[in-house]
């Protein structure tokens, strides 16, 4: 039997910094399709997206959400199996695509979509495997970083259920839920890493950082972060940076975003104590 293709849908935006790495470690079969996912870069992105053969979508930034992007690089694609990844998230290894091969054959027909794990290039090896997911089995979470920016769905799923274009974060987690509720089962492919390499501003990570956990929140029971989680985190990225395990700008968006989690979580607990407070003097 033949490998399994795949449509590969990335979505960028003034990415060269990072994007050039992530098709280098792709290393893709002559029957794989890359999708580009453009709202508007002026870098050098597109170019590299030519080279690699790319078939280029654009979108208007205007237009832009994770969930619209996402939905017109599916339509573009062409196999049955798609892979969403980010234009920052490089594979750990050459063997990437056929990790996510070898687990599609070992698939049970339930399995409509598998995430693999986003990890930092310094991050701790995480043991290989497949978890499935069915039922309420995410109620708390992955149990580690995954999503839209490294996950393989089946295509026909996605056809009966596309990703929300309104909301603006959190679109894979509702995606898997709503596949669950169905009776459909949600894979992790343990062995199917990509490193976390984005650089992005400050500002950006910490908007992400809100953002992310106010969408797990509304969908799971979100761990909550507190002050002194955040103390410790800086004062870990502080001991990583002369041992060169980080650089600063994994340092200062790490902090980042966990700064925007924490100060999205007490915003939230402020505004549901506001609201019980108003509820009991009615």
């Amino acid at each position: 039997m033949p490998p399994t293709p795949i449509s590969i849908v990335i979505r960028t935006l003034n990415s060269a910094a990072t994007f050039g790495r992530v098709l280098e470690a792709l290393n893709q079969r002559p029957d794989d399709q890359i999708i580009v996912v453009d709202s508007g870069s002026t870098d050098t992105t597109l170019e590299l997206a030519h080279a690699a053969g790319a078939c280029i979508v654009p979108i208007e930034r205007s237009r832009f959400t994770y969930g619209r992007a996402l939905n017109l690089g599916f339509e573009a694609a062409r196999h049955p199996w798609v892979l969403s990844l980010s234009s920052h998230t490089v594979p750990t290894s050459y063997n990437f695509l056929d990790t996510y091969r070898q687990a599609v054959d070992r698939f049970p027909a339930t399995v409509s979509a598998s995430v693999g794990p986003i990890i930092g290039e310094f991050d701790a090896a995480i043991p290989g495997g497949i978890t499935l997911f069915e039922g309420d089995d995410l109620r708390m979470g992955f149990g580690f970083g995954a999503g839209n920016p490294n996950a393989l769905y089946r295509r026909i799923a996605w056809e009966s259920r596309r990703f929300d274009e309104e909301i603006g974060g959190g679109e894979d987690l509702q995606w898997y839920l709503d596949a669950l509720k169905s009776g459909e089962t949600v894979a992790a492919v343990h062995a199917a890493r990509v490193y976390y390499i984005s650089r992005q501003s400050i500002r950006a990570f910490y908007r992400k950082g809100r953002v992310d956990y106010r969408a797990a929140s509304r969908l799971i029971q979100a761990h909550r972060p507190t002050l002194p989680g955040l103390f410790i985190r800086a004062a870990k990225l502080m001991l990583y940076l002369p041992m060169g395990k980080v650089d600063w700008y994994g340092a200062k968006g790490s902090l980042a975003h966990c700064l925007g989690s924490y100060m999205e979580a007490r915003s939230s607990a402020h505004s549901r104590k506001s609201g019980d407070f108003n509820r009991s003097d009615q």
